[in-house]
């Protein structure tokens, strides 16, 4: 049974409404709590100290009926008509004790011995020190009980003449109507919490359920986002509160993911349709070659067209898979000391003999070291990416200059060509993947993939650089990229680094 109780709870759980419904009913019954205590408390010690100042008004009117004459104390007519206070009435002496309707008072001489009380006194559990401490002129007051348990709040005081105590002036009054007076009000407290704590209840839902109404449509908006419509955006309340700003990270969240699904949609779209062409070619290919019987010089040749298509094909996968990775936050960069002035020489030498079967002469330029801190392998990757851009679309016969130098504390390695040129209209989309200047010729060149100038964008970003590009129609292109230098501290680390391997 345990456990299936534990189970039911484990399932049940309140929702936030509920849960701000008890947690404000449980606050609303704490503070309700601490006023009643606070009421009653107050209510008291301002009962007992009103009871308290009717006895001190008490014993200072009987005080000021006493006169002694001869050493004998009287009693004026006033205080004399007391119950009790007429050693001749008997009726009044064998009066009943009753603490709740009768007098109670009682007048001592300067030695303690009785010198008037009446009836009613009688009952009261009177302790000595009440007697002793005004004997010393010290006042006494403090609650004494009768025999039958009910409780009394007594004054005690000392009268003086002339700095000489004549007489001890106890009065008292009984607590049963204070008591009373508490419990009553008690007892309509306790009544009436029941609907404090209902309306509390009902008003912290209703507040809890109009605060949540922008929630609520925040929730059904962004139900429609995830049924697919990712156009919709969640509505933004005029409140300047918690709710304004969630909805506004909501929608640029949702403008992200947006513009990440169209970004996703569009390069799966295009990757598609790249591979599919040569993966068509060669399919073309192998058909008319097995269509008919070839000779062997055609059947080279088809093979030698198989394996460019296979070689772009291989190309494209690479790029794609690098992208992909770059995407999913996959790659690591290794850092290390890399000479930019002997980096691009390795690549113009690479590139050399494309750039001569193209009549293009090719420059280098790298006065002095450069060296910057990053992944070697990426440096030139971005480089030969550029080199090779620069090679595709200069016309035969034209130039491309690669050059390095330190400029105002970065490394500039600029790529410079003579070739067809960029329209000011495509400069702003160059760096998008499988974007190109012209569709037609999209496949002209040799492993052209239009992801070449993405992954030179993405490295350049990884390497903390920055990449323009300056170029107009007809007259060439400059591409410019800043990557910060190694400091020497950090060439250092790395030759000991290197000393030490």
């Amino acid at each position: 049974m345990n456990i299936m109780n534990y189970i039911l709870l484990k399932r049940w759980q309140p929702g936030i409404r509920l849960q701000l419904t008890l947690c404000y009913t449980f606050v609303f019954a704490a503070l309700f709590l601490i006023a009643g205590v606070f009421l009653y408390t107050n209510l008291q010690s301002s009962l007992v100290a009103s009871l308290d100042t009717e006895l001190h008004l008490r014993a200072q009117q009987i005080a000021d009926d006493i006169v002694e004459e001869n050493g004998t104390l009287q009693l004026r007519a006033s205080t004399s008509e007391l119950p009790g206070f007429d050693p001749e009435d008997a009726y009044q002496v064998n009066e009943p004790a009753d603490v709740n309707f009768g007098t109670l008072v009682r007048v001592l001489t300067a030695q303690g011995h009785t010198f008037r009380v009446t009836p009613t006194f009688h009952a009261l559990n009177v302790p000595p020190e009440s007697v002793s401490q005004p004997m010393h002129d010290m006042p006494w007051q403090g609650t004494v009980t009768t025999s039958h348990g009910q409780e009394v709040r007594l004054y005690s005081r000392a009268m003086t003449d002339e700095n000489q105590i004549i007489a001890i002036i106890q009065v008292g009054v009984s607590l049963t109507q204070l008591h009373t007076t508490l419990q009553n009000i008690t007892l309509e407290l306790l009544m009436i919490a029941p609907f404090v704590l209902l309306l509390s209840a009902v008003g912290s839902y209703w507040l809890s359920a109009r605060a949540f109404k922008p929630i609520d449509r925040l929730s059904r908006t962004a139900q429609r986002i995830k049924d697919g419509d990712v156009k919709q955006r969640v509505p933004v309340p005029y409140t300047h509160d918690e709710v304004q700003r969630l909805a506004m990270t909501l929608n640029e969240m949702i403008d992200s993911l947006d513009r990440s699904l169209t970004r996703q949609r569009r390069f799966v779209s295009d990757a598609s349709h790249e591979l599919r062409t040569p993966v068509a070619a060669i399919r073309s290919m192998t058909d008319i070659a097995l269509l008919e019987p070839m000779a062997q010089e055609k059947y080279t040749a088809v093979l030698r067209t198989i394996n460019a298509e296979a070689e772009r094909l291989g190309h494209l996968v690479s790029d794609l898979l690098a992208l992909a990775r770059t995407d999913e936050g996959q790659t690591r960069l290794e850092k290390e000391e890399v000479r930019l002035d002997v980096l691009i020489d390795a690549v113009a030498a690479n590139a050399e003999p494309l750039a001569n079967e193209k009549n293009i002469t090719l420059h280098v330029h790298a006065d002095k070291p450069v060296t910057t801190l990053g992944d070697e392998a990426r440096l030139i990757q971005m480089t030969m990416n550029l080199l090779d851009n620069a090679i595709t679309y200069t016309p035969k016969g034209g130039n491309v200059t690669l050059s390095v130098q330190e400029e105002h504390g970065q490394a500039r390695l600029t790529v410079q060509d003579t070739g067809v040129g960029i329209a000011s209209k495509h400069l702003p989309h160059i760096f998008e993947r499988f974007y190109r200047i012209d569709p037609a010729h999209a496949h002209t060149e040799q492993n052209n993939s239009g992801l070449g100038l993405s992954i030179v964008e993405w490295v350049v970003r990884a390497h903390n650089g920055t990449i323009t590009v300056d170029s107009q129609p007809g007259k060439g292109s400059t591409f410019t990229v800043l990557l910060p230098l190694a400091e020497k501290k950090q060439i250092t680390a790395s030759l000991s680094a290197t000393a030490t391997k």
